[in-house]
């Protein structure tokens, strides 16, 4: 066989070859769907992610208003007209535990190792955070309960109790 007839038939082989192969490695159905999935999960565009987006924004709004019904043993006592996020008493603005390090040792080992010892909360003190939730009035009152709760954007319908703290 002369030398253009084995390259042609080399290439011709080779050719075939790749096709074979480029029809095995594509995404089989539920590849495609699983990865179209995916891409719709990366982008934001499912509901849970967009409730969860609803509900950053109105917390993170100071100035929304929220009616906040307390309950004591499943009886409604009260509600509160609020103003911004109702807040947990155990929120920290520093981290709940810290690392430190000891260094030394025995039987030669004298190299330093990181213990976890609980941090400061963040009034300087140690110990369990409070218990409970806090939340501000629009005149500026504080008000922390361990009372249940229920808040809502509108004042809930037959629920009759009376207004606490004045208005908001």
């Amino acid at each position: 066989m002369n030398r253009k007839k084995r390259i042609a038939i080399a290439t011709a082989a080779l050719g075939g070859t790749l096709l074979l192969t480029a029809g095995a490695c594509g995404p089989t159905a539920e590849e495609t769907a699983r990865n179209q999935l995916q891409a719709q999960k990366s982008t934001g565009d499912t509901l849970e992610k967009k409730n969860l987006e609803e509900k950053r924004k109105r917390e993170e709004n100071p100035n929304a208003v929220r009616y906040l019904y307390l309950y004591s043993h499943g009886t409604p006592q009260g509600y509160y007209i609020t103003r911004g996020k109702v807040s947990s008493n155990g929120s920290q603005r520093t981290p709940e535990q810290d690392n430190m390090w000891t260094c030394g040792g025995t039987s030669g080992n004298y190299g330093c190792q990181p213990i976890v010892v609980d941090g400061a909360q963040d009034d300087g003190s140690y110990g369990a955070p409070e218990p409970g939730i806090f939340f501000f009035l629009a005149n500026g009152t504080m008000i922390s309960t361990t009372l249940d709760y229920v808040q809502a954007d509108q004042p809930i319908v037959g629920v009759n109790v009376p207004l606490l703290g004045g208005a908001a």
